[in-house]
């Protein structure tokens, strides 16, 4: 028997699952859509390409990472009236020689080669299938007419028996191509689910009516999959413990439904959630619900079943992976979005070097979610786009932000002498790359510590995976043979006696002060993280209600002070989209938050505002006054001007662009250390 990992010897001991035997309990879970990888020419998200080659890297990071198993992204195991998009490519799953067959057969070979076993997602929409014009009615367990005209069909008796042999046909194809095993999504408010939910199912048949007649879709499909693939062909299902909605499965349905399944799977894979309301039901959680938040539930199940769980959901550290599994709440983990954040999640584990994990923040940035969950939001795309990981400029995968293949750059030809000014996020990512791409590398900070704006989140528990990004990157700076000059503000002489050859100016934003009668009688949101909260009173008022100013109410909140927000726009965070805002806006919601919009503010004092709101005046009384309403970028003429005279190379990034997030900062400052040869 080998020797147990040192570091997290639950987390890497091999697990038996049915036949199989995967070498640690970390499963890369399904993440993108499966088409992606076949996809030729234009991408129709606007993704740039080589969409299909990124694809194919994003799951080969995951396998060469150390994962035990790594599954493909949703893919429909019918595409005449299951399609979720209208681009999507035709697959024809009984074809053994087509491209798409051998996309899919060289990816299992590649998994399999970093000893990891590949399996596939199979994913029917039912009735919320998108409608994409096609002429094709979204079929589910009942006939009914949705919420914005579209017609559902129910299944008829015939077509659930034709939907069970579109599984088998999908799984024998995967099989086919050396996948070791599939995964059936039987949560979320899917197909399975729409039959067991009595919200959905208003069937009088044998799929209809009470519990065993509504799970018996979802067995009769186990049952007729294991009997067409054998025992070798590992089977998991995705359960939601619940769905979190009114009306909604819960964990006791759960519970029964697993039981009921079991004689036909190998693994259990535990979420929760619906699809349809991916913030509130928890289907992705955020900074404002709690890492691992499935963990407890995934336990009742396991103590209810005799197969191996696993467990999905704001799980981003190995300490708590590891304490899961050791307490004996769950077999294996799974994650989606920290494979985003860092691929190499496992092997650093294993090798002793988690504190070099970057840990997902859960931001939503990669997948910011449908549009329109909270009824304030204003919006004008369904599903917005997807982005690259905020804290991963390295990895690529669809819609990561690479114009061009990392490897695929031009190496530096010899290395040059490169000034990095200012030592925030941005900045301290750029000298880490320059460093790494062999640069001699200055990286000068004005204020006595690193972290830039950054630092605000000491002061914060809903931004705790932040600081640990923010401490991470002062450690990798400190790792390396960075020259770092703490209370170094840098100059225009500076820039002459250092001479660089190449310079990335990163020094990031201020405070935006707008001509408001009496407004120096506020104080900034920063000056409140960093006064930690203290002078706030019991009440205030917080001027600019987008995110920063929403974030900051949920703070002062949270440490009990009455907030009121005034937002001049006509909805908080009107330019914020998807399941973060709703997340946020919840918060505040839930907690007593209060605000005006369409209130322009024009007068503050000390204790009030006064602002017009409609055409009419409205005055509010606080204890104090906070200033968010938003960031400027900070002036670099001065510098540039002496660069430009002394033809050197600059590149400017982050803030100091213009005001955004943490994520353009990295970003930029990993593709100007790149691009400096």
């Amino acid at each position: 028997m080998s020797e147990r990992n040192q570091y997290f010897p639950n987390l890497f001991e091999p697990l038996k699952i049915g036949s199989k035997t995967v070498k640690n309990r970390i499963e890369a879970s399904p993440a993108l859509f499966a088409f992606e990888h076949f996809m030729e020419g234009d991408d129709p998200f606007g993704y740039t390409q080589p969409v299909n080659e990124k694809a194919y890297r994003m799951l080969e990071a995951k396998a060469k990472g150390g994962a035990g198993i790594v599954c493909l992204g949703e893919i429909s195991p019918n595409h005449e009236y299951d399609k979720r998009f209208p681009f999507e490519p035709y697959v024809d799953y009984n074809s053994r020689d087509d491209r798409i067959f051998n996309i899919i057969k060289k990816t299992a070979e590649m998994i399999k080669s970093y000893g990891a076993l590949p399996v596939g997602e199979l994913v029917s929409c039912g009735e919320i299938k998108t409608n994409i014009g096609d002429g094709i009615n979204p079929k589910g367990p009942s006939e009914k007419d949705l919420s914005d005209g579209t017609h559902v069909d129910a299944f008829t008796k015939e077509e659930i028996l034709d939907c069970y042999e579109d599984y088998v046909t999908a799984c024998k194809w995967f099989q086919a191509a050396g996948w070791e095993g599939i995964m059936i999504h039987c949560g979320h408010g899917w197909l399975p689910a729409q039959f067991l939910s009595p919200m959905y199912n208003k069937r009088t048949d044998e799929y209809g009516g009470s519990f065993e007649n509504r799970a018996r879709f979802t067995v009769n499909l186990l049952k007729r999959v294991r009997e067409a693939m054998g025992p070798d062909f590992m089977i998991e299902i995705r359960v939601s413990s619940s769905e979190h909605l009114k009306g909604g499965l819960e964990l006791e349905d759960a519970i029964r439904y697993c039981k009921m399944c079991e004689p036909y799977i190998d693994m259990i894979h535990v979420s929760c959630g619906h699809y349809l309301s991916s913030s509130r039901s928890r289907e992705f959680s955020t900074a404002y619900a709690p890492h691992g938040l499935n963990i407890d539930a995934a336990a009742k199940i396991k103590e209810n079943v005799s197969v191996p769980v696993t467990v999905v959901g704001g799980i981003n550290s190995p300490e708590q992976a590891e304490e899961a599994i050791k307490a004996g709440k769950v077999d294996m983990v799974s994650m989606g979005r920290q494979f985003f954040a860092d691929p190499a999640f496992p092997n650093k584990a294993k090798e002793g070097h988690a504190d070099e994990i970057r840990r997902c923040l859960r931001c939503g940035r990669c997948y910011p979610g449908p549009s329109g969950e909270h009824e304030t939001e204003i919006w004008t795309v369904k599903f917005p786009p997807l982005d690259s990981c905020t804290i991963n400029p390295y990895d690529v995968w669809p819609a990561s932000h690479h114009k061009v293949l990392p490897d695929e750059m031009p190496k530096p030809q010899v290395s040059r002498k490169v000034l990095v000014v200012g030592g925030g996020c941005g900045g301290m990512q750029a000298a880490i790359t320059a460093v790494d791409r062999g640069h001699q590398v200055i990286l000068c900070e004005k204020s006595e510590v690193l972290g830039g704006l950054i630092n605000f989140t000491d002061h914060t528990d809903h931004k705790v995976d932040i600081r640990n990004f923010k401490n991470l990157l002062i450690r990798e700076v400190k790792k390396r043979p960075v020259d770092v000059r703490l209370n170094c503000e840098v100059t225009p002489e500076m820039i002459k006696e250092i001479n660089p050859e190449a310079v990335i100016l990163a020094v990031g934003s201020d405070d935006l002060i707008l001509p408001i009668e009496g407004i120096e009688n506020a104080v900034t949101a920063m000056e409140v993280y960093n006064n930690d909260f203290k002078g706030l009173g019991e009440s205030t008022i917080i001027l600019g209600g987008g995110l920063v100013g929403c974030e900051a109410a949920a703070d002062y909140i949270d440490h009990g002070v009455k907030t009121t927000i005034v937002e001049m726009k006509a909805a908080l965070m009107p330019d914020i989209t998807g399941l973060y805002r709703t997340a946020v806006h919840d918060f505040i919601d839930e907690h007593g938050g209060k605000y005006e919009v369409n209130a322009r503010v024009t007068k503050v004092g000390k204790d009030f505002v006064t602002a017009e709101q409609d055409g009419k005046e409205i005055t509010l009384k606080a204890d104090t006054v906070v200033n968010a309403m938003g960031r400027r970028n900070h002036s670099t003429e001065a510098l540039e001007a002496v660069i430009n005279e002394k033809d050197i190379l600059v590149w400017k990034i982050g803030d100091c662009v213009h005001a955004r997030q943490i994520g353009d900062s990295v970003r930029e400052g990993w593709t100007a250390a790149m691009e400096i040869i």
